[in-house]
Parts: structure tokens; sequence; C-alpha cells
């Protein structure tokens, strides 16, 4: 009998790119490995997995520059691309359809079987995504702001003096900064942290009822210590989206 191997997953994203693997549709927590996104090529990706064993790959990629690398590196293994046509029940209606981004696609397949209706998945990456899914399961739609490192950087480029500084961790004790990087540290972490909560607040307000929410992605730890109204945090959920994918795009992979 034939040996039935898993599926690779990647979650191709703007700063990083992950990887592990998955079988019948669920995650294998044991191990997830990570190259910088700026860093990905053929020989990179084969050196990491040189000790994987799959027999497909189903990709999340929001990097158009990558997408063609990720391709060749998995030449002669099946390859499938997260997108909508995987659940089209859960996206109908949905206008914009065809600009989704895969990592979206992704976070609403991780939550749409879940009992939790409405969630919002907010994924705080280079940007932050609020992606909303209701009854049905249904998509209904999201908003798209800046992310803390985007902060940041704007606050360097815009400006004539103000320095770069480094992001991510809440002010570690006075709010007030006691030098302009503290000072620009607190400024941008307030100002994410209140994007949050307000657009979260805003939401429920048009829903009639406060969605179930759920972070992701690489500052989700530190936000939700801060942010009441963040209900737990997956910081593997895009790639559990990624394994629900793989597993609806079962069927293409037929004879292979």
């Amino acid at each position: 009998m034939k040996q039935i191997l898993p599926t690779l997953l990647v979650d191709n994203s703007n700063t990083r790119t992950k990887f592990a693997l998955a079988a019948g549709g669920q995650l294998g927590e044991a191990c997830v490995r990570t190259l910088a996104t700026a860093e990905i090529s053929c020989a990179a990706v084969k050196h990491l997995l040189r000790d994987w064993e799959y027999e497909r790959v189903c990709i999340c990629s929001v990097v158009p520059t990558a997408r063609k690398t990720l391709h060749e590196a998995f030449y002669g293994t099946p390859v499938t691309w997260v997108r909508t046509e995987l659940a089209p029940d859960l996206f109908a209606g949905y206008p914009g359809v065809e600009t989704l981004g895969e990592d979206r696609i992704a976070n609403v397949l991780a939550v749409a079987d879940t009992p939790f209706h409405p969630t919002v998945v907010v994924d705080m990456g280079t940007a932050v995504t609020f992606d909303v899914v209701c009854a049905g399961p249904r998509f209904a739609g999201g908003i798209i702001a800046p992310g803390l490192r985007m902060m940041a950087e704007a606050l360097h480029g815009c400006t004539a003096q103000l320095p770069i500084v480094e992001e991510g961790e809440a002010p570690a004790a006075a709010v007030v900064g006691g030098t302009t990087e503290e000072a620009m540290r607190s400024g941008v972490w307030l100002a994410f942290c209140g994007m949050v909560r307000e657009t979260l607040r805003a939401i429920a307000q048009e829903l009639g009822t406060r969605p179930h929410a759920v972070a992701t992605g690489g500052n989700a730890a530190a936000a939700a210590a801060c942010i009441r109204e963040l209900d737990c945090v997956d910081e593997l959920l895009t790639l559990r989206g990624i394994a629900r994918a793989a597993a609806l795009s079962s069927r293409f992979f037929a004879g292979s």
C-alpha cells in the first residue's frame, strides 16, 4: 500500500514565510519552520525542508515576487494555492472577491467552521486586517489598516528629525516618554491599540452584537495583553486556514 504523506503548508507573508505539515486537514503544530521572506530562494527553501517528506504543497502568498520562486522550489510536486473557489458558498455575495488576499482567505477558512459567529479575525502583520465571518458561515467583508511597523516607519519617513524606532512591545513603564524614542514608541503603541479597539467597536455597532475576536500575526500576543476586546490569540491561525484549504483542494490531487 502506498504511504500517505502529509501536505506541506506555506504561509508566505511580507516579513516571514512559515512552513508546516498537515494531515487530514489538521495542522501538525509540533514543528513550524521559518524563513525571512527577503531571503526566499529555491536553495534556501530546499535546505530548510531537506529532511521533511510530503506529497503535495498548499501555498498562501501575498508577495508576488516570491510566488514564482516558491513554485519553482517545489517543481515536480503537486502545488495548489489558497483561493476563494475552494469554498464558493463562504465567499458568495462578496463583491470584491477577485481582490481578496490569500492570507485573508486563509484566515476566513480557519474560523468558518467554529461555533463562534460572528467572528472577527484581527491579523496583526505589516498591515492589520479585520475580517468578519457571520453565521452561515458567510464572509461579510473586512477592514485594512496600517500595522505597528508602518506607523513607526511613517513617523520617521514623514518627518525631518524623528528617528526610526523598533516597534512591537507595549511601553515598559511610564506612558509619557522621557526621550524622543520612548515618546515615539508610546505614541505608536497607543495609536495602534486605540485603532484596534475603535475598529472592533465600530464592527460590533454595525453588526448589532459583539463579535468573537481572534488575534493572530506577529504583534498579536503583546496586543492581546492590552486590548480586552480581543478574546483569544492563535498565532498559527493562517496556517490552520491553509490546512483547511489543502483539505478542500484534495479533489484536485485525485490520482496524483
